[in-house]
């Protein structure tokens, strides 16, 4: 693999960035589309699009707060707390309430 230049490695990026964005889009647009299918027609709900676009944007996220916290851990000026685990642990708690009401309202019916 050769070494990019910074027009290449700009290049490169803004490919990736569009990209991205358009997959979500598009991820999302299915979701979105799924969920009507099943509201409106009763069809069968099919999890996996909604499922890839909360995988996709969780990682992307917590990729960027690993990355910030690993930038400031030597630095003695700039003081923050851990958002990353903080970050981690929210979504661990929130998944987990979540999946108990679900549980608890499948169960009441």
């Amino acid at each position: 693999m050769k070494k990019m230049d910074e027009m290449e490695k700009a290049i490169y990026l803004h490919a990736m960035v569009w990209g991205y964005r358009t997959a979500v889009l598009l991820l999302s647009a299915w979701t979105l589309y799924n969920c009507w299918r099943t509201l409106a027609l009763g069809a069968e709900y099919q999890p996996l699009p909604g499922l890839i676009l909360c995988l996709s944007v969780s990682v992307q996220s917590y990729y960027q707060l690993a990355v910030r916290q690993k930038m400031v851990s030597g630095d003695a000026e700039y003081r923050e707390p851990n958002r990353f685990l903080r970050a981690v642990l929210m979504t661990v708690i929130l998944t987990a309430l979540l999946l108990w009401l679900g549980v608890c309202l499948t169960l009441t019916r």
